[in-house]
């Protein structure tokens, strides 16, 4: 059923990219810390910027503006390092959020560790991927994975 929370342990924490400020950042950096992942690219119109809506939503309905929302491009190929300031405005991001891209393998080597299902079309540069979103706990594991609906997010994160 889409939005069914699965429990997961996957390692993030060594998982480094560029973010809009131009620094690798990397999960660890905010070891201790709640942190709210999720994924998105900046040419996608329908889904992407609704996933980073409602997760910002939730985020504010749940009280918990300290927990960083981390968004990671399935579009190395256009979102480059130097379009995520533009972006992370885009998205509304928060002063603390970070949106992370970098060279097309890294990211790619990076969604492949997280599990995240993608296809690129060749044609266009568009990528067919499902909403999803994750909550990664203090030590920078990944301990939630939610796709295709983030009902429960707020549920999950209030107990975090």
């Amino acid at each position: 059923e889409p939005g069914t929370p699965t429990r997961i342990d996957v390692d993030a924490s060594t998982i480094a990219l560029v973010d809009q400020h131009g620094r690798r950042a990397s999960l660890a950096e905010f070891r201790g810390r709640t942190v709210l992942l999720t994924f998105a690219f900046g040419h996608c119109a329908t889904v992407c910027p609704m996933i980073v809506h409602d997760v910002r939503t939730v985020r504010a309905t749940v009280n918990r503006p300290e927990v960083p929302l981390v968004v990671m491009t399935l579009d190395p190929w256009r979102d480059t390092p130097e379009r995520l300031p533009a972006l992370a405005g885009q998205w509304g991001l928060a002063a603390e959020d970070r949106v992370l891209s970098g060279d097309v393998a890294e990211v790619e080597h990076a969604l492949d560790a997280l599990g995240i299902g993608r296809r690129r079309d060749d044609r266009t540069g568009d990528i067919a991927h499902s909403g999803t979103v994750m909550i990664v706990d203090q030590r920078g594991h990944v301990v939630w994975r939610l796709d295709g609906g983030w009902g429960r997010l707020g549920k999950l994160l209030a107990r975090q």
